[in-house]
């Protein structure tokens, strides 16, 4: 600083030093909302997206996509012969399988080991 120079606390950089208005602190408040909101959203979907997509599904697309499914389960879950999933593979695929129409009380049934994640 030189002797010249104004040292009242009005020089090139006081504006920042002042608080920010009221106004100012209403719009950053309204954009991190609108952030917030945008957030919640996109969640809400992806959630909701796998069901929606099972539901869009050609009735044969959507079948074939369950026999396969299913047939998995049997195999490398629910007693098949061959090498077994972990229990969390065998509850993600079983959670799957719920969301198929065509899983019946019979299916939720058959699927209730694999939920609670014991698995035969």
């Amino acid at each position: 600083m030189t002797d010249n120079e104004d040292s009242t606390g009005d020089g090139l950089f006081s504006r920042d030093m002042a608080s920010p208005s009221r106004q100012v602190r209403w719009l950053k408040g309204g954009v991190i909302g609108v952030i917030a909101l945008v957030l919640i959203g996109t969640w809400v979907w992806v959630l909701g997206s796998e069901s929606g997509s099972i539901r869009a599904m050609s009735p044969a697309q959507r079948e074939a996509l369950y026999q396969e499914a299913w047939a998995d389960q049997r195999a490398k879950c629910l007693g098949g012969d061959g090498p077994r999933d972990t229990e969390s593979r065998c509850r993600q695929r079983a959670e799957f399988l719920l969301r198929f129409p065509q899983c019946d009380e019979a299916c939720r049934k058959e699927l209730a080991p694999s939920l609670q994640g014991a698995t035969p």
